[in-house]
């Protein structure tokens, strides 16, 4: 039904539509995800540019037509300025915005979702990314309703074996036992370290997630087996998840080449 609505929300893609307009992606926790035209936004005087940027919260007035909706007006709320000046930030931002947009489907409101990328958007310029990255992960599964189980084993409620390695198993549900081994692949081998430090970013709080600290080992362990058991359940490989790995924690050494890659991120 055509009309005006306000609805705060973050911009995850835009794209160029026509000679002046963009068309933009815009999660909000009420209306779901809004696909809205911001006409005339890429002249430079347009007063609809700061508060349209991709990884931008602001608050819009749209206007809803037959098929697309229009912003008219937005007021900037954040820009979350520490991911624009850092490259590894800005790769990680752009892997929670993936992972909310795939996760949010057209037409389903899904508030958990949204306070969850404005929360993991704005950790980020505090915590280590890649801590904020799994903390992340492990709270979209729990959202899709698929935390998985990993203090027993998840497919015949046994004991798990805590010596050496524990195997997960996302088509199980979570850990297995040695005698459920093999029958639910893909498998993945852990150690029970790792198995804590999962259980604990589910529910620690993110401004403690900064105090969290990290063996290499473990931090490898778990950026490995954390977004392959998310991409298994929604179904797809994330993009950005590969160009996080291309980047590392390298900074922009003046050639451009980081900046090709940013942009990557953005396409």
């Amino acid at each position: 039904m055509a009309g005006y609505f306000r609805a705060e929300g973050i911009v995850l893609k835009s794209r160029d539509y026509g000679e002046t307009d963009l068309l933009l992606t815009i999660l909000t926790p009420h209306h779901g995800k809004v696909e809205a035209i911001a006409k005339g936004v890429r002249k430079s005087k347009s007063s609809l540019r700061s508060g349209t940027q991709q990884l931008c919260r602001s608050r819009f007035l749209f206007y809803a037509g037959k098929s697309l909706a229009t912003v008219t007006q937005c007021e900037v709320q954040s820009i979350f300025a520490p991911l624009r000046s850092d490259l590894q930030l800005l790769a990680y931002a752009f892997y929670l915005v993936e992972i909310a947009d795939v996760v949010v489907m057209p037409g389903q409101i899904n508030r958990a979702m949204y306070y969850l990328l404005k929360e993991g958007l704005e950790a980020l310029g505090a915590a280590r990314p890649s801590l904020v990255a799994r903390a992340f992960e492990a709270r979209t599964l729990k959202i899709m309703g698929l935390e998985p189980r990993l203090d027993r084993c998840a497919s015949c409620d046994g004991m798990l074996e805590l010596k050496g390695k524990v195997t997960v198993a996302p088509a199980a549900g979570g850990a297995i036992c040695s005698r459920c081994r093999g029958q639910k692949p893909p498998e993945y081998q852990v150690v029970p370290g790792s198995i804590k430090i999962w259980q604990q970013l589910n529910h620690i709080n993110w401004r403690h997630l900064q105090r969290l600290r990290l063996s290499p080992y473990f931090d490898k362990e778990l950026g490995e087996i954390m977004p392959a058991f998310l991409e298994y359940y929604l179904d797809r490989k994330l993009k950005s998840r590969a160009l996080i790995n291309e980047i590392g924690g390298v900074t922009d050494d003046g050639t451009g080449k980081n900046r090709s890659a940013a942009r990557a991120l953005r396409n």
